[in-house]
């Protein structure tokens, strides 16, 4: 069987998905293009989606995405070391999401 996934777009490219976050009504939209862009592309892993999500931004506002706790995951101190230690799970794309239109208030996520 042939795979015929397309390749997500790159930075800039007209096809890439663009947000501007002076219109912040149209967070949704950007996302809902980026999740056809996913399934077109077979993207499924949840840190890849994110990757992406940030990928097309502006420098700054990229930078604010990442500094989203969900963006990573959390870490905790271990009782024993002075280095943190990831805890058990990670955060879900859609968690990371959710704190994402809360960074912008009148987006509400419509999904």
């Amino acid at each position: 069987m042939e795979d015929n996934a397309r390749l997500m777009p790159t930075r800039g490219h007209h096809t890439a998905p663009k947000w501007d976050e002076e219109k912040v009504r149209e967070l949704a939209q950007y996302f809902r293009e980026l999740e056809y862009l996913f399934r077109d592309c077979r993207v499924n892993d949840d840190c890849q989606k994110k990757d992406y999500a940030v990928h097309y931004l502006t420098y700054d506002t990229g930078e604010t995405w990442m500094s989203v706790k969900e963006y990573e995951g959390e870490f905790t101190p271990a009782a024993t070391h002075d280095k943190p230690e990831p805890t058990a799970r990670a955060y879900t794309y859609e968690e990371w999401k959710a704190e994402i239109f809360k960074l912008y208030p009148g987006s509400e996520s419509k999904d």
